[in-house]
């Protein structure tokens, strides 16, 4: 009995992620944009976890909302996306799509093996990283599968996201970047990943004192995620000092930490229970 609900408490805390999917490139009216942390070295023709999954995506919203990740999740080879270091870097490099209101992208997704099918699902955050709901996007010529699942593998995919015909693009340092964020439907993930678009008909953020900021949260909101930050305060802290000690990469192993940690909190919560009168 014992094994067993210490078992159910780790498969739901830890479970082991062989990411299927990648967004290689996404391409618009002008220039081309790829997805966060994928890295143009890693092999596409294997499915092996290592390395061939290594830069694919998951994007869990019960890890976004645990403050685990950001809205653009991670990968098994960096950990957690930073969403505007991520931006920053794409810009910096010239590695951009430019969009218009109604255009279309086509954005290719590398489906690594079984679970890294479709259908694909696309939405937007017009600040590009400053909203916890994003704009839904209008998706053709997806991916085939069914629930996230099918047959192909080491197979690339053109999916084709229409831009709304009303939106303004206010993010980044040049002030008119939005971020596009892809997924599946696949239990073990969802798989998919996050690029950014450069906005050229839109009148992006024209004012830049620190009043005009639009963003807000709600009061249950803010309640909500202070309680939830001091919950995973002390498991994070724990994490990053082994990860530090450790060396190698933080952001990766400070994630795979707070789960374990998590793990085995709740593995003694249940020891006490199943212990008690």
């Amino acid at each position: 009995m014992y094994f067993h609900a210490t078992s159910l408490a780790l498969a739901a805390l830890i479970t082991t992620v062989h990411s299927h999917a990648a967004i290689l490139a996404a391409v618009g009216d002008k220039g081309q944009s790829q997805g966060f942390l994928v890295d143009p070295e890693i092999a596409r023709n294997c499915t092996t976890i290592s390395p061939c999954q290594q830069d694919a995506t998951i994007i869990r919203d019960s890890e976004i909302s645990q403050n685990i990740v950001n809205a653009c999740g991670r990968t098994e080879l960096n950990g957690n996306i930073d969403i505007g270091e991520q931006t920053e870097n794409e810009l910096a490099a010239g590695r951009m799509a430019t969009v218009t209101k109604g255009s279309m992208l086509a954005v290719t997704i590398h489906q690594v093996n079984a679970d890294g099918a479709g259908p694909f699902e696309c939405d937007m955050d017009e600040t590009s990283n400053a909203v916890t709901t994003f704009t839904p996007l209008k998706v053709s010529n997806n991916v085939p599968g069914t629930f996230g699942l099918s047959q192909a593998k080491e197979q690339d995919f053109v999916i084709n996201v229409q831009m709304p015909d009303n939106f303004n693009c206010i993010g980044a340092s040049t002030g008119n970047i939005c971020t596009v964020r892809c997924r599946n439907n696949a239990v073990a993930g969802p798989f998919g990943g996050c690029f950014a678009v450069q906005q050229t008909d839109g009148t992006g953020r024209t004012n830049a004192s620190a009043a005009a900021v639009g963003t807000s949260q709600t009061l249950e909101g803010i309640s909500a995620q202070i309680l939830q930050n001091q919950k995973d305060l002390p498991a994070a802290i724990a994490a990053n000092q082994a990860a530090g000690a450790a060396g190698g990469n933080e952001g990766a192993s400070a994630i795979s930490g707070a789960c374990l940690i998590q793990y085995h909190l709740i593995e003694a919560s249940i020891d006490m229970k199943l212990t008690s009168p």
